[in-house]
């Protein structure tokens, strides 16, 4: 079935009395997709739900395409009020009919800049405390409590809502029922209703998370298997990512819009006493970041510049920061280099990209690191504030001071005006500060390998615990004495993964063993499963001998590193 606009434009007018149609593309389910916009002249004694009914009986051999109906007087006070959902989908590119020709009550230029930024500060407000909870939530999973887990969850949800509540135009006030909630917003969200469907088979474990916080307020507690909160979970992360998507993606297209109006204001010959006027207006109005660098002169596939490109710009779009700069970038075999050490290493046969990114915000924010992907290019992103940089730069910090002196600034904020200047770093002092640390970390490294094989009776789970300590402890030093700097609240993986921000030597020597080795690594790096599956891991005296010899070499490896690293001084 094909959608014939003219078509569905007749039939709505014979039955509803429509001020505007307008036609627009949003996100459902991750894909850009046909939304309807109806404004309806009001009529005593009928509702706005009543409507739909005869919409859906004017679109039935037409796909069915989302919409939102909404008065006349309702939709010119949410555009008077600068909600960017209405915004965008009202601009007059998305005009598919209009029953009169007045205008549009689109605000101003500089008027809707400053509500861009006022929405995003909302909506970043509540991101950042749902992400509060998140990490809560994690930390409750790993004690087994599924309950305050769950809790957790429906803060995490509710509070992405009230953050998203101004740019939608819905007031939630102090509404704390999920189910209601999202109701409210069906209109405004219908891509989200495809992952909280609330059909059969899900609703009773959605109302879970309502329910869950009700007990909570109760000083109750309700019984919660793991297989319910894996599946809550797995809802409640896929819906966060939803919602930062359709933010970027509203926000995007009224930027787009108004440099649109900006660039052809410019361009329009106006009178003499009213240039000035223009020019003013046309100046006022920043629809993104300054681009410092797009990669072209960068030794990379045009695919790749692409997709770093896109990816880069979604970023600022995610937290607007004051710059994002570029540390180092990693492929198969190929590699800006170690920005730690003057000798560069260029190979060749790349496949995927890793960029290794610096996000300076102007205040702290409850994260310090972040993963984000697009294509063929993913990103690992630490997040500096301004205050903690220009501090460091002033005390000589290595690892702040080489990322300001030999960082790639990608993207800047055209209000951003610091200056921040890489100050003297006493390299012969932290030279000496990094030999004690590594020659410290090796003796107890073999103290612990010591315990594992000489050890008169060593169980499988202990060797394994062990283990995981070794690398630890090894990865923790790597850092500290190759780059100078360890993200906070980052698990075993992650810290592993972020070391290529220098070199790729971590991940190389912990992951180029046989898949003998590569399994027993899948297993210390999720520590619960040893505290309380090793009896059904059925590992044996085979088993064990394999751990203490990736013991050994584990040790092997860091120490080589250490050394390594001492040595580029």
């Amino acid at each position: 079935m094909q959608l014939n606009t003219q078509l569905l434009v007749d039939r709505l007018v014979q039955r509803i009395d429509l001020d505007r149609i307008f036609l627009f593309n949003f996100l459902n389910d991750s894909v850009e997709s046909p939304h309807l916009l109806l404004v309806v002249n009001p009529v005593k004694g009928i509702s706005v739900q009543s409507i739909e009914p005869i919409i859906r009986l004017c679109m039935a051999d037409m796909p069915d395409i989302p919409f939102h109906v909404i008065w006349t007087g309702e939709w010119s006070n949410q555009l008077k009020k600068g909600s960017l959902y209405y915004t965008y989908a009202s601009l007059p590119a998305h005009l598919l009919y209009q029953a009169d020709s007045k205008k549009i009550p689109i605000l101003e230029g500089k008027l809707v800049v400053s509500l861009m930024e006022m929405s995003h500060v909302d909506y970043a407000k509540g991101k950042n405390l749902a992400d509060e909870f998140m990490f809560a939530c994690y930390n409750f999973q790993s004690k087994t409590d599924y309950f305050q887990a769950t809790a957790m969850l429906h803060q995490f949800i509710v509070l992405r809502l009230k953050g998203f509540q101004t740019m939608a135009g819905v007031t939630i006030g102090k509404a704390q029922n999920l189910e209601h909630i999202l109701k409210l917003m069906r209109g405004t969200l219908p891509g989200l209703f495809k992952i909280f469907t609330y059909d059969t088979h899900s609703t009773p474990l959605l109302r879970l998370l309502d329910t869950c916080h009700v007990y909570s307020k109760k000083k109750d507690r309700l019984d919660i298997l793991e297989e319910e909160f894996e599946f809550l979970l797995a809802h409640c992360q896929a819906f966060g990512q939803a919602l930062d998507s359709m933010v970027d993606f509203i926000w995007n297209g009224v930027a787009v819009y108004l440099k649109e109006r900006s660039d052809h204001a410019a361009t329009v010959p106006v009178a003499k006493e009213s240039a000035v006027v223009m020019v003013k207006k046309a100046q006022s109005i920043v629809a993104g970041p300054i681009i410092m660098e797009n990669f072209s002169s960068f030794p990379w596939p045009q695919k790749y510049k692409d997709d770093a490109n896109a990816l880069i710009d979604k970023i600022y779009t995610s937290y607007h920061p004051e710059q994002i700069l570029l540390v180092n970038y990693q492929t198969v075999g190929f590699s800006k280099g170690n920005p730690f050490h003057d000798k560069v290493d260029v190979g060749a046969n790349d496949i995927k990209m890793e960029l290794y990114l610096v996000v300076l915000t102007k205040k702290s924010l409850p994260f310090s690191f972040r993963r984000r992907h697009l294509g063929d290019v993913g990103a690992s992103l630490v997040f500096l504030d301004l205050p903690y940089v220009e501090k460091h730069l002033a005390m000589g910090s290595r690892f702040v001071n080489i990322v300001w002196e030999k960082s790639y600034v990608l993207r800047q904020k055209s209000t951003f005006n610091s200056q921040l200047v890489p100050g003297e770093v006493d390299w012969s002092r932290k030279l000496e500060k990094i030999k004690v640390i590594a020659d410290n970390a090796i003796a107890v490294m073999r103290n612990l390998l010591m315990t594992m094989t000489d050890a008169p009776l060593l169980m499988t789970d202990t060797a394994l615990l062990l283990l995981r300590e070794l690398h630890h402890i090894g990865i923790h030093t790597y850092l500290r004495c190759a780059v100078g700097f360890i993200p906070k609240n980052m698990d075993l993986q992650e810290l592993m993964d972020w070391s290529a921000i220098a070199t790729c030597e971590v991940l190389d020597g912990v992951l180029g063993g046989n898949e003998l080795d590569k399994l027993i690594f899948s297993i210390i790096l999720k520590p619960n499963d040893i505290w309380w599956k090793s009896l059904a891991m059925d590992m044996d005296e085979k088993h064990e001998a394999v751990v203490i010899t990736q013991g050994r070499a584990v040790v092997e490896l860091y120490e080589r590193l250490f050394k390594g690293v001492v040595s580029l001084y």
